[in-house]
């Protein structure tokens, strides 16, 4: 099966979504400190007989919601940003997957690798793409529009060579 990876803006940021918030989970800081000072504001409005309690409430309110916005929408400000300046849709690499243990090659116009089926971290199944994690933070993305055979093959071709530790639907099938 050969898949030549034409990357569309589209995909770009599903990916980029899917790894930052959802597998590397960098949401939790921003939501734990918002929740952290939350509750501290709570507690010095609770205890507003105290002077300036109030007020401290205020502050720690204000910088505990502030600073997850803040975080947030310089990510999806810089995400828009990483968009406009590349030139998309474009081609990133060739991948060919085959049923041999070494089955996983992967090109591109500077280089060339090949790797086993048992050394792949895990594959995520998408809405549109799968991404085949080699490492905790390598990964190749692979769309369902760039697939020759289709997305069917592939997961069919993904599950006859993994086993159901190594990959995962993020879609309900």
């Amino acid at each position: 099966m050969t898949i030549e990876v034409n990357l569309t803006a589209e995909e770009f940021k599903r990916f980029t979504l899917f790894d930052t918030f959802h597998k590397r989970k960098m949401w939790r800081s921003p939501v734990i400190f918002a929740g952290i000072l939350c509750f501290c504001a709570l507690i010095c409005f609770l205890m507003r007989h105290m002077e300036g309690a109030a007020a401290l409430g205020g502050i720690l309110l204000l910088i505990g919601l502030g600073m997850p916005v803040s975080y947030f929408a310089t990510f999806f400000s810089t995400l828009r940003r990483q968009v406009k300046s590349q030139c998309f849709p474009m081609k990133l690499y060739t991948l060919r997957l085959s049923e041999t243990p070494k089955g996983i090659h992967v090109e591109n116009d500077q280089e060339q690798a090949d790797y086993a089926w048992k050394d792949v971290f895990h594959v995520y199944c998408g809405e549109t793409a799968a991404y085949l994690y080699m490492t905790r933070t390598q990964s190749f993305l692979l769309p369902y529009s760039c697939a020759e055979e289709g997305s069917q093959a592939l997961w069919e071709l993904i599950k006859k060579q993994l086993t159901a530790e190594q990959y995962s639907f993020l879609t309900k099938r």
